[in-house]
């Protein structure tokens, strides 16, 4: 073979090894390339077609366009039955960890100040009182007669009735008890009513005058 061939031979060997280091070097050590394309003006958006804010009544199968006035003259003011309330400041709920005496022993947030809940979460925390029982169940007409009424839910300052009638020297021992002295009344059966800040509570025939 002449020296010729032999050449071309060589030149292409050595064309083609050149490349493959090129191709090794590109793909293992070469850093990476970030072809940064700037960013052209945004999007024009497409506008809707048709109209969109008006509303139409449908009568059978006609539909009328109608205007503002009219739209509103077939609405009617919805009345929310149980509110969102926002909470002013900061509002605390009491615990007596020996479950007998006023005023509360220990204080804990119950509504922090900016929430909002609904107004029956808060009226919750005033539940309506319940008298379970009157002792003793009966006393002088002339009154005088020291009273201790158990129930549920008595709130300091609670007042209490008997007849018709305020009771004197009242102490709301705990949210289970309240005493008092019955005021004077005619003989006869009477109610006893107790009222919280919920509102009063009534227990019929509880108390009888003689």
């Amino acid at each position: 073979m002449n020296t010729g061939i032999w050449w071309r031979v060589g030149f292409m060997i050595g064309v083609m090894i050149g490349a493959a280091l090129l191709l090794l070097y590109m793909t293992l050590w070469a850093p990476r390339m970030v072809v940064l394309v700037p960013a052209g003006p945004p999007a024009t958006p497409t506008p809707p077609s048709g109209v969109e804010m008006t509303l139409y009544a449908k009568t059978g199968s006609t539909f009328t366009q109608l205007t503002k006035t009219a739209a509103t003259a077939k609405t009617a003011a919805h009345v929310e039955a149980d509110p969102l309330i926002k909470i002013n400041e900061d509002l605390f709920e009491g615990a007596r960890p020996d479950g007998t005496a006023f005023p509360e022993g220990r204080m804990s947030l119950r509504f922090p100040a900016g929430s909002v809940v609904r107004k029956s979460v808060f009226d919750r925390c005033f539940p309506s009182a319940v008298v379970e029982s009157v002792f003793p169940a009966s006393g002088a007409a002339a009154g005088g007669t020291n009273l201790i009424i158990r129930g549920r839910n008595f709130t300091p300052g609670s007042t209490v009735a008997i007849g018709g009638t305020t009771a004197t020297d009242v102490v709301v021992v705990d949210d289970t008890t309240v005493q008092c002295k019955s005021p004077a009344h005619a003989a006869g059966a009477v109610a006893v009513v107790v009222t919280t800040d919920a509102g009063a509570t009534t227990k019929a025939n509880s108390f009888t005058y003689a």
